[in-house]
């Protein structure tokens, strides 16, 4: 028997959905407890190790509601959208957008070669 166990409202990507598809529910059996328990421990332990750290930080007003905007824009809460920026700028894959343009319109790259390894 095949069945959907996600809300209307959650959208699958066509591998969730292939997975879906191929489950067969009558056949999956509920885990011992003592096997309920070990991976109950295994996933609090992972949570624990990612915890975040707290940061307070003081902004400009503007700022703070353009950021709020967007995220609700974007269907997410504004502390997380804070959060991905800050990941993006650390990590290095914070661009701006316009200093990229510029550096093209100056001839900096080789049009011919972008986008062809």
């Amino acid at each position: 028997m095949k069945a959907k166990t996600k809300a209307k409202a959650d959208k699958l990507d066509a591998d969730e959905q292939s997975i879906l598809d191929t489950l067969d529910f009558k056949k999956l059996k509920r885990p011992t407890p003592a096997r309920q328990k070990k991976i109950h421990n295994a996933a609090k332990e992972t949570l624990r190790d990612l915890k975040s750290a707290r940061a307070n930080i003081r902004m400009n007003e503007d700022d703070l509601e353009a950021i709020r905007l967007m995220a609700e824009n974007a269907g997410m809460p504004y502390q997380t959208l804070i959060n991905h920026i800050i990941h993006l700028y650390i990590t290095g894959q914070l661009i701006n957008a316009q200093e990229v343009k510029k550096m093209v319109d100056a001839g900096v790259f080789d049009r011919r070669k972008v986008g062809n390894g």
